[in-house]
């Protein structure tokens, strides 16, 4: 990126100390996420565990999410931002010690429900919601958008950084120790997000809802389910190809081992962080909407596309390509649903759009994995890139009157 364009995004982020522990917040999660969303299926698989399971265990952990938004929209308000957010990050690290010790099936299970971890690398769960709506009340009409393209760069540097880390054990013994030592990391970065929560101060709260039940008015209400129908078909077709899936894959189809596995996902995350960067540009030309669409739409031909290269450098190369554009949409997308709500409606909104969103989400790796195990490798990519499309087509028809402040303001 040019310095001069590094330069202005950050002079526009109007960076403070609490945006500035936001974007720790996120970077450390995404890091922990990323590497335990690597090591897990493999962790799960040396362990003696079948794909199917493997994929359960991720269907579990991403539906869980989906009751902590509900718990979230409705109690985040009376019982703070900071409390929420301390209180998931110990349920986070209880998760992770779980997994480690490996007390057997039902321990898993347990592990996978209570802690809002990631099979997906990112997140769509409670800490994306509450850090969400506290970013959007510390920016303006103008800067929002660029400050949520600034909160998913930084989850996208931490990914591609905690995809690298995740081939700590090949550089050691390869063993289920070795693996078993980054999942309590993963338990002891939970512990560090908690400590970090408590530090904020008093600003983050909502100022119009603290202390008080979140609800949509019925305009908005109308906007948010009909968004929170469409981004569930989106992360229906996204579950089949989560991280998880795709080290399955990656493992199982060609081979790959963790040290690979590592070095492939690290460059996907760098490369996903840099167009993350052009967002927000975009969006100010074109409109968040039309940058959310005319983005994402392309990616899902590369995402079909991977399972019939004929070799496992080109499945990665198709999935460098997608990589490279699919996750515009993310920061443009958070930014549009901040933005057509009033502020003390935005965890709801949030908690609204994304519960239904996790649901979707945690059934479609089930299904993918049970196709990986039957060697029907290329449907989950081709259901994945289709059902995405279908919403990009469906989303621009049902919003494309729809403006955010900012743009109807231009008009």
């Amino acid at each position: 990126m040019p310095k001069g364009v590094f330069s202005r995004f950050i002079g526009e982020l109007d960076l403070s100390r609490q945006k500035a522990a936001i974007f720790t917040t996120k970077g450390l999660r995404v890091f922990a996420y990323a590497f335990l969303s690597i090591i897990l299926p493999v962790y799960l698989l040396q362990l003696g565990y079948p794909i199917l399971l493997v994929g359960a265990i991720s269907s579990l952990a991403i539906g869980s999410a989906a009751i902590y938004n509900l718990f979230i929209a409705k109690y985040a308000a009376s019982f703070g931002r900071r409390k929420m957010l301390v209180l998931l990050s110990l349920l986070m690290a209880v998760s992770g010690v779980i997994f480690a010790l490996n007390l057997g099936i039902y321990s898993l299970v347990v592990a996978a429900l209570i802690g809002s971890i990631s099979a997906t690398g990112t997140e769509t769960g409670p800490f994306l919601n509450i850090e969400a709506a506290m970013l959007s009340g510390m920016s303006s009409d103008e800067n929002r958008t660029m400050a949520f393209s600034a909160y998913n760069f930084v989850g996208y540097v931490a990914l591609s950084l905690g995809s690298l880390f995740s081939g700590l054990p090949s550089a050691l013994a390869n063993s289920v120790a070795d693996m078993r030592l980054l999942i309590y990391v993963y338990a002891g970065i939970a512990v560090l997000l908690a400590i970090i929560y408590l530090t904020m101060d008093a600003s983050v709260e909502a100022r119009r809802s603290l202390g008080k039940p979140q609800k949509l008015s019925k305009e908005s209400r109308t906007k948010i389910l009909h968004l929170a129908a469409l981004f569930s078909l989106d992360s229906f077709g996204g579950g089949f190809v989560i991280q998880t899936i795709l080290a399955i894959y990656f493992y199982k189809v060609w081979g790959l081992q963790l040290g690979s596995l590592a070095i492939v996902f690290f460059v996907s995350g760098i490369i996903t962080a840099i167009s993350i960067f052009m967002a927000a540009r975009i969006a100010k030309r074109i409109g968040l909407l039309k940058t959310m669409v005319f983005t994402h739409a392309p990616s899902s031909i590369f995402l079909i596309a991977i399972p019939f290269a004929p070799s496992a450098l080109i499945a990665v190369m198709l999935l460098f390509l997608r990589q490279s554009i699919s996750q515009m949409d993310v920061p443009t997308r958070q930014s549009y649903t901040m933005a057509i709500v009033d502020e003390h409606e935005r965890i709801a909104a949030g908690s609204l759009t994304n519960t239904p969103r996790t649901i979707a989400q945690a059934i479609s790796p089930s299904i993918a994995s049970y196709m990986l195990q039957l060697s029907v490798v290329q449907l989950p990519f081709v259901l994945g890139g289709s059902f995405k499309i279908l919403y990009d087509a469906l989303v621009y028809i049902r919003f494309r009157k729809v403006k955010p402040p900012e743009e109807a303001a231009r008009r």
